[in-house]
């Protein structure tokens, strides 16, 4: 091996078996299981507020979201999403053996089931996580004249009634934003077109949040180019994913902006450098974990120090700017979450038996060295037993296709082993793995992805004033014991599979020739005897 670090080329794809008459099968089962999880998911918004859809205030009728005050049982609701999100699971595993075999539906249908289930879904109320009500919350404190970095809505709350901010729900009332500048101008304009209306602001939100996941997904229909299975790929396990329907858009979670951003930025680095650099800073200025694709981006450029250095110009120069215009505690805000660590991971677990006998701040620390270390090791052992890029080769020193492979094997190393995880950051992993090869990665994220999505159903506090009126004891007890045990359980296996998996295909744990020192050049005569 070459004492330098390896890019490691993707291995070979194994050879596909055609069966028209299985591949139809299981592609007319994919498409009725994406339906029928929508409509699952549609059928439950449209109940109205539950332990599972948010309540949203001062309601124009004619205008959406749309519902029924129909009070629905608690259990009947969550059962539900419980059923739609495990069809929905099988649906994406169903529709990644049809492509396997050859299923060919034509590219329009496939881009009217997306846009269509798109649609459905943001027709109804937000549901599962009450982010989008603190979202909708920051845009209101700046459109009164207040700072989301400084000025929690609870700090609003104490000044005098408004509806927006009041319609929030515990415990983060007394949180300030933690989101970047572009995700805050996003809150800021809905906050503008909705008023003092929870449901229109948050309207507003989830239509960004859509069209940024429709417009991510027909950029990456460009970067794979004509070639009609790899376009099928994206389009079943990106637009049409309906695990990312319900994670992603049922919450109008902004992960997807950032997301939609990166894929820009990719787009761009095949011939403006310096402009992907500044789109890459946006996308970072969205969300900082998307700077996993900047990561990616440099080591596709690695081969030209001066492109490197108008890639991390750029990027500077557009984070600096940005978050220059809220000062310092933006960015402090945008990194403090990197210390959280959510229930439903491995880490968490660990966090609740060594706190009984060790310092917190200690255990703390172990953790994120090892969910760092680990990220690490995925990643390395991805790297050489990842497929292909789909994206093609426009050029010799084209660096979208690696770029792209190397995003997917770093989004998945940090989905599975970071602290704070939860379902809907995997749209970072899932889109770039749509425009990879297939394999059985494929299979380990739909795991990960319903379960973790299934674990966070209802998916809220249950002492906030609007849950807590309907949620029984016997739910909160299921749920809670799926999120705190059998979730970390699945992730862990997940995890644990997918290394092991690696290995047998031949990934070495570190597979480089250094730090030991290069061998001693033979000169050419010598060789010759």
């Amino acid at each position: 091996m070459s004492a330098e670090l390896n890019s490691f080329p993707a291995p070979p794809p194994r050879s596909v078996t055609t069966d028209p008459r299985l591949a139809e099968r299981y592609g007319k089962r994919a498409v009725a299981l994406y339906l029928a999880c929508t409509a699952l998911i549609v059928a439950v918004g449209l109940l109205g507020p539950s332990v599972v859809v948010l309540t949203l205030t001062n309601r124009h009728p004619w205008l959406p979201s749309y519902w029924f005050d129909a009070k629905p049982n608690d259990w009947l609701v969550s059962v539900m999403i419980y059923v739609a999100i495990a069809l929905g699971g099988y649906g994406v595993w169903m529709a990644v053996k049809a492509l396997k075999h050859g299923w060919a539906p034509r590219i329009k249908r496939l881009v009217a089931l997306g846009i269509g289930t798109t649609a459905a879904v943001t027709l109804v109320p937000p549901m599962a996580s009450g982010d989008v009500l603190i979202y909708a919350a920051y845009g209101r404190i700046m459109t009164l004249g207040g700072n989301p970095y400084t000025t929690a809505p609870a700090d609003t709350i104490r000044l005098g009634y408004d509806p927006v901010i009041a319609a929030t729900e515990r415990p983060w009332q007394g949180a300030r934003s933690v989101y970047g500048p572009i995700a805050t101008w996003i809150q800021w304009l809905s906050s503008l077109v909705g008023g003092d209306s929870m449901q229109l602001t948050v309207w507003m939100l989830q239509l960004s949040v859509g069209i940024s996941l429709i417009l991510t997904s027909l950029l990456l229909l460009k970067l794979v180019g004509p070639n009609l299975p790899s376009r099928r790929r994206v389009l079943m396990l990106g637009m049409a994913n309906p695990l990312l329907l319900w994670s992603v858009l049922a919450g109008g979670h902004n992960d997807s902006i950032a997301v939609m951003f990166a894929v820009v930025a990719l787009v761009a680095l095949r011939r403006h450098v310096f402009l992907a650099g500044i789109l890459i800073g946006m996308a970072g200025a969205t969300k900082l974990s998307i700077g996993l694709v900047g990561i990616a981006m440099l080591w596709s450029l690695r081969g030209d120090r001066r492109k490197m250095l108008y890639l991390c110009g750029g990027g500077a120069l557009a984070m600096g700017g940005l978050y220059g215009v809220f000062g310092l505690q933006a960015f402090q805000q945008a990194r403090s979450q990197t210390s959280f660590i959510s229930t439903g991971t491995p880490h968490k677990v660990l966090l609740s038996l060594f706190d009984l006998f060790l310092p917190g701040g200690l255990v703390r620390t172990v953790l994120a060295i090892l969910a760092w270390g680990g990220l690490v090791v995925v990643a390395i052992l991805l790297s050489q037993v990842m497929p292909k890029s789909l994206v093609p080769q426009t050029y010799p020193d084209d660096p979208v296709p690696t770029a792209v492979r190397s995003t997917a094997i770093l989004a998945i190393a940090w989905v599975l082993t970071a602290m704070y995880s939860l379902p809907w950051y995997d749209v970072i992993a899932w889109l770039p793995l749509a425009a990879v090869a297939a394999s059985k990665v494929d299979k380990f994220m739909v795991i990960r992805t319903t379960m973790l999505a299934i674990a966070y159903v209802p998916g809220r506090d249950p002492n906030a004033r609007q849950v807590a009126a309907t949620l029984s004891d016997s739910l909160e007890f299921f749920s809670a014991r799926l999120r705190d045990t059998i979730c970390p359980a699945v992730e862990l296996a997940v995890l644990v599979g997918l290394i092991v998996w690696s290995r047998r295909n031949g990934a070495q744990w570190w597979p480089y020739d250094w730090p030991r020192r290069k061998q001693k050049a033979v000169p050419e005569k010598a060789a010759a005897r």
